[in-house]
């Protein structure tokens, strides 16, 4: 494969830079430059602006960090186009709102509608990204961009390393099929997770926890507890040190104690619901503790593939272990206080 200028300028900033780029060429002025390139551009344009594909694009003005934004684009003197755009990395310090606020300030007197635009082409949890879309902003993933982009060739070669760096990121993403590549390939652990988002109706979340070993990706749900603590769902991707799905403890006073005392009272839950959790090697008491590890939580067909389906059903099985011992333990110290 020829080098591509996209693997080593890797900064937002980079990024910042190419789609402005793309965004300029939606301009009618560049039809004779290159027609193919002017009308992806136009589609890109109409993708940020949630328009169909017969509204019409003639003038296009656009720049970069413009009070700080990324980016900004004014479309037939109709729009004008507020870009966060991300990487790897999420929104933080309020951006977006102070995004906003510029540009309505900004705007206030003049006819544009105002486009806010959330651009994301790592990968992120559905659950921030719904935090995103309260805030007004729309927001475009990997996966819409490619789907723009594979409308049409196009002759341009700084086009053309964009496409392939994205296509290559969104493969080794969807490459979590294979059990090896989520213990071995940050990219399609997250992938993993993003597909457990799809399948679980609940709230999901997940992310890069940091800790002295060097960190996980981390993925939880599904809270209930008792008084003594919360009890929840997690799956830990340490890669070079494997992955688990347990069960944590949160919101408590620490004592090993207490994790010794649970985990005896919800063992023949498990069991009942045909899972076989045992304690981790060593209990540590936190502000979050692991209380136990489901075994054989991760199988792979003969292939190398993770069995998905069955997965799920483990969790599900996890999940009811979960609820039944809460409402028990509830229940009964309900009854005795009466």
């Amino acid at each position: 494969m020829k080098p591509n200028i996209f693997k080593l300028a890797t900064k937002e900033l980079s990024q910042d830079g190419f789609f402005t780029w793309l965004i300029q060429w939606a301009d009618n002025t560049y039809i004779q430059h290159n027609q193919q390139l002017n009308e992806t551009a136009k589609d890109f344009v109409r993708l940020l602006l949630d328009e169909t594909s017969d509204y019409q694009i003639k003038k296009v003005e656009a720049g970069r960090q413009w009070n700080n934004i990324d980016i900004w684009a004014e479309v037939n003197d109709e729009y004008a186009i507020i870009i966060e755009d991300k990487t790897n990395t999420g929104e933080h310090s309020e951006q977006l709102e102070r995004y906003k606020q510029i540009a309505k300030n900004h705007y206030k007197n003049k006819k544009h509608k105002l486009a806010f635009v959330y651009i994301k082409t790592g990968n992120e949890s559905s659950s921030t990204l719904q935090e995103v879309k309260k805030k007004g902003y729309s927001t475009i993933d990997r996966k819409a961009i490619l789907n723009v982009f594979n409308k049409r060739e196009v002759s341009n070669d700084i086009y053309n390393d964009f496409k392939e760096y994205m296509t290559a990121i969104e493969e080794q993403t969807n490459s979590y099929t294979k059990f090896e590549n989520i213990i071995s390939d940050w990219k399609a652990g997250e992938g993993f997770f993003m597909k457990l988002q799809e399948l679980i109706s609940e709230s999901t979340d997940w992310g890069y926890v940091s800790n002295p070993t060097g960190g996980f990706l981390g993925f939880w749900y599904h809270w209930n507890g008792i008084e003594e603590c919360s009890i929840y769902i997690q799956i830990e991707n340490s890669f070079d040190y494997g992955i688990k799905l347990m069960l944590k403890v949160s919101d408590w006073e620490p004592s090993t104690d207490l994790l010794y005392e649970i985990l005896e009272e919800i063992e023949p839950f498990a069991k009942k619901n045909g899972i076989s959790i045992t304690k981790p090697d060593r209990y540590r008491a936190g502000a979050t503790s692991t209380l136990a590890i489901v075994e054989n939580a991760f199988t792979v067909d003969n292939e190398g593939n993770l069995e998905l389906e069955k997965f799920i059903r483990t969790l599900k099985a996890l999940e009811k272990t979960v609820d039944e011992y809460c409402d028990e333990i509830n229940t009964s110290r309900n009854k005795s206080s009466m």
